[in-house]
């Protein structure tokens, strides 16, 4: 049987890491650098938070029917977890390329995606930088499910990005070379107009 200063020394690291996941996730839930693979990140970490929580709290207990019952809710509560990040995996991909303009070492990339991408495809146009764990991705302009991909995409000026339709309508962001916020992000509400 551990003794009472190694059971709070356990219960004392597990809380730490438990702690340091949890801000680790948090920090991923908030994106700041707009980063490609961050719902990946977010559901590795919060899997990870939800794992150390339910070890930390499951030692928390003196008797054993109580740990038994903790730890078997946290699994249930992890493995349904896991389930839903499955199955919204289903159906979230990284969508067809069809166009890609690079100047230096940002990328502006037209994707065909959606839900049903090959029934109804709904493009959109991201700006990309970087390459690895630490891409960056961040949407510029999302277009209406039946409608046309852009005409013309690119670059118009250091921090600006620009978008014509082929309706003919043109829209301009601003972009933060660092973090990648695009301001604004333009979502037109009708495929007939600007």
């Amino acid at each position: 049987m551990p003794t009472l200063p190694t059971i709070r020394r356990r219960s004392l690291v597990l809380g730490s890491l438990t702690f340091a996941a949890g801000a680790l996730s948090a920090v991923a839930i908030a994106d700041p650098f707009n980063l490609l693979l961050a719902p990946w990140y977010i559901g590795v970490l919060v899997t990870v938070t939800m794992a150390l929580g339910t070890a930390f709290l499951a030692g928390l207990p003196r008797r054993r029917t109580g740990r038994v019952l903790i730890a078997a809710v946290g699994v249930v509560v992890t493995l349904a977890w896991v389930g839903l990040l499955w199955f919204v995996a289903q159906f979230v991909g990284p969508g067809r390329v069809v166009d890609e303009r690079v100047a230096g070492d940002h990328r502006l990339v037209t994707v065909e995606g959606g839900v049903f991408a090959g029934v109804d495809p709904i493009y959109a146009v991201r700006l990309r930088a970087g390459s690895g764990p630490f891409a960056q991705d961040a949407l510029v302009w999302q277009g209406l499910e039946d409608g046309a991909a852009p005409t013309d995409v690119r670059f118009a000026g250091d921090d600006r990005v620009e978008v014509v339709t082929s309706g003919g309508c043109g829209y301009r962001s601003r972009f933060d070379r660092v973090t990648l916020e695009v301001d604004p992000v333009h979502r037109p509400l009708r495929l007939d107009g600007c």
